[in-house]
């Protein structure tokens, strides 16, 4: 027998703490917490980095690695439009043609030592959330695939 569920169960909230902890020991990231809101912080540059582009280009672009088997932990943060973070691991050598294509097409980067705010588990609906949860133990994608990505599904001739 099959039940269908309209929603999936509700998790229970992790404390920043066990967040902190979690991101630690199971994806190997660097995190601090902010002592005032809670709020945790992913420290991007050493073993963590991030592409950051708005919905649209960010759906063609998570199509594009889907279609090629690849997962990537992606946070939406509400705007107008929204913007996709996809992580990656860090950022690695391009050509200057490469950093053009990215920019000429609203791609960004954070620099190295930035951070960003990362979701609670159990927030689905509002503020910063997941639209691609991490897995335990995976392996992030490098840099360069999620930015060839980009620049092949912001190609005029798309990906033929």
């Amino acid at each position: 027998m099959t039940t269908v569920i309209d929603s999936p169960p509700t998790q229970t909230e992790q404390q920043p703490g066990q967040r902190v902890r979690n991101c630690r020991d199971v994806f190997a990231w660097p995190t601090t917490i902010d002592s005032v809101s809670g709020d945790v912080y992913l420290q991007l540059g050493t073993t963590v980095d991030a592409l950051i582009m708005r919905a649209g280009s960010g759906a063609e672009v998570n199509n594009f690695l889907a279609r090629h088997m690849l997962r990537v932990p992606i946070i939406v943060v509400p705007g107008d439009p929204n913007d996709w973070i996809f992580l990656t691991q860090p950022r690695t050598t391009m050509r200057m043609s490469s950093w053009g294509d990215l920019v000429r097409t609203q791609i960004g980067w954070k620099r190295h030592g930035d951070a960003v705010l990362l979701p609670a588990s159990d927030n689905v609906k509002e503020g910063v959330r997941w639209l691609e949860r991490p897995q335990p133990h995976m392996t992030l994608p490098p840099w360069t695939t999620v930015a060839d990505a980009a620049r092949r599904a912001s190609s005029p001739c798309g990906t033929w």
